[in-house]
């Protein structure tokens, strides 16, 4: 595993982190019986399997049910060992149909005092603000609330989740020490703007979405018929970006890996999250941060596959 600084936090993580929203809710492209989240004892296998791997960074979020909860429990005792965000605004209950959302003060303290409980933890690393809005951004309620739980030693950094715009916002106040955004070989907005202006102002940046939520993975050809495109674009990524050798230094080994070099072939990311429920995709993603690199010529190649297919 290679290791990267989060912009000015000065915490350094893992290239690749543990999206753990799988362990607690379930998710993702229903292949079979491959879908529900895992009983406990499967999620505690899969974090101390993120642990012993060198995954250093683990994001959540109350909105991911069980996860917090599932995560204090099953590595609360190895909390030294890597850096924990979560986040607020966005709670869905376990048995709820729908996200609840609050950003109020006193809800965001809320918040925050439950994680701490459900993660048997005194401090979260990073607090973001979850599916931030330029609104929520602008209206600086949250904020005050992150900085009076900085102020009281609950938070060390704080940041939000959002699209780019929310991201662009965020970073422009000059208050927020980490943005998290969507970024992957299909979906590159944050590249244009977003990414130079956190290298320019030392911004760490966490990617979701790096496997395009499992549409840049052998799911691929799950997906439902009228993703033709989406196929058709894993498809030739593989045909063409992806190693056919079996040789043990061939690289990429996968549709998966190829996605997760090409998000960490841009020099302002500091870790993709990538979920999983299953220890052999854990170990087949952390495989992606081996320190070998995409050459321009693969990533030039994939861009030209994407784009000719709009």
């Amino acid at each position: 595993m290679e290791y990267r600084i989060l912009g000015r936090t000065g915490l350094k993580v893992s290239e690749i982190g543990l999206g753990a929203l799988e362990i607690g809710r379930d998710w993702g492209i229903p292949v079979g019986t491959d879908f529900g989240r895992p009983d406990e004892k499967g999620a505690e296998r899969l974090l101390n399997a993120a642990l012993d791997a060198g995954i250093t960074l683990i994001d959540t979020a109350p909105a991911y049910q069980l996860s917090e909860e599932r995560i204090g429990k099953a590595i609360g005792y190895r909390r030294h060992e890597f850096v924990l965000a979560t986040k607020v605004g966005e709670r869905l209950n376990d048995g709820d149909a729908k996200s609840h959302y609050d950003y109020s003060f006193e809800a965001t303290l809320a918040f925050v005092e439950q994680s701490l409980r459900r993660l048997r933890t005194d401090v979260i690393d990073v607090l973001q603000i979850h599916s931030a809005s330029i609104d929520v951004i602008r209206a600086g309620e949250t904020l005050r609330a992150m900085r009076k739980m900085q102020e009281q030693g609950k938070v060390r950094f704080v940041g939000m989740t959002g699209n780019v715009d929310a991201a662009l916002e965020a970073v422009k106040t000059g208050d927020y020490d980490t943005v998290q955004v969507s970024y992957n070989v299909v979906y590159r907005e944050a590249e244009n703007e977003l990414f130079p202006l956190c290298l320019d102002n030392n911004i760490g940046v966490i990617i979701k979405d790096g496997l395009a939520r499992g549409a840049l993975t052998p799911k691929v050809s799950a997906l439902p018929d009228d993703a033709k495109k989406q196929k058709m674009i894993g498809e030739r990524l593989i045909s063409e970006c992806v190693a056919k050798s079996l040789h043990p230094n061939a690289y990429p080994k996968s549709l998966s890996d190829f996605a997760l070099r090409f998000v960490l072939h841009q020099k302002a990311v500091t870790s993709v999250i990538a979920g999983t429920r299953k220890v052999e995709h854990l170990l087949a993603n952390v495989g992606a941060s081996d320190g070998r690199r995409l050459t321009d010529e693969m990533v030039r190649r994939a861009i030209e596959i994407v784009d000719s297919a709009e």
